[in-house]
């Protein structure tokens, strides 16, 4: 009897600046050394059952992060949550774990997405101008055509204390503004704060 299993976890310290392939490589080697029974797929290359809301940028800190899981064998949420935190990796915690009914989509669950940015005052000015503009478009250039996206109406809500801003969007990270703002990943530090759902806030997306 399989069990699948909802993680929440922290990722912060020096464990921002792993990419996301080489998060889902540390999970693997955590899996096998905390002797979770994780349940593979089938094929020439097995890989565990495992899968993730949006990838987290390089360099940001990720808080309340989640992560679905499939078992082999039937355990406790307690059970789960001791086994990955006992390897006490330094920038790695998981706060919670819950039973997943069904097979689960963290992306549709979860659309509205919190980060904080933290920056000297200029920089933060810069980045508060950007988002009090009417529109906010973005023009790239995406196989020899012209793409341009409207990013305001990703924006659920945003606020401005001192040298911070905290950021609700919908599947999307704050890069998109801090490029369009001139802000390099250098002059700040961004740390994504968790999840909201659609039901939370009394909305529907369409």
């Amino acid at each position: 009897m399989s069990m699948k299993k909802r993680v929440y976890f922290d990722k912060y310290d020096n464990m921002r600046f792993i990419s996301h392939l080489d998060l889902i490589r540390f999970l693997e080697r955590l899996f096998q050394k905390t002797n979770l029974p994780i349940k593979y797929s089938n094929g020439f290359h097995p890989r565990p059952k495992m899968s993730f809301g949006n990838p987290i940028s390089l360099g940001t800190e990720a808080f309340g992060e989640i992560m679905d899981i499939e078992l082999e064998e039937d355990l406790s949420n307690a059970e789960v949550l001791r086994r990955l935190n006992s390897a006490q990796v330094l920038g790695f915690q998981v706060q919670k774990v819950e039973s997943l009914e069904g097979k689960g989509n963290i992306v549709e669950e979860y659309p509205y997405t919190r980060y904080s940015v933290e920056g000297s005052c200029s920089v933060i000015d810069r980045l508060e101008e950007l988002l009090q503009q009417e529109e906010i478009v973005e023009v790239r250039e995406k196989k020899g055509k012209i793409v341009t996206r409207e990013l305001k109406e990703r924006i659920v809500s945003w606020e401005r204390k001192e040298n911070g801003i905290t950021l609700t969007s919908i599947n999307i990270s704050p890069n998109a503004y801090l490029e369009l703002a001139k802000i390099t990943q250098q002059e700040v530090r961004i740390k994504r704060l968790g999840y909201e759902k659609a039901e939370d806030k009394g909305e529907e997306l369409c």
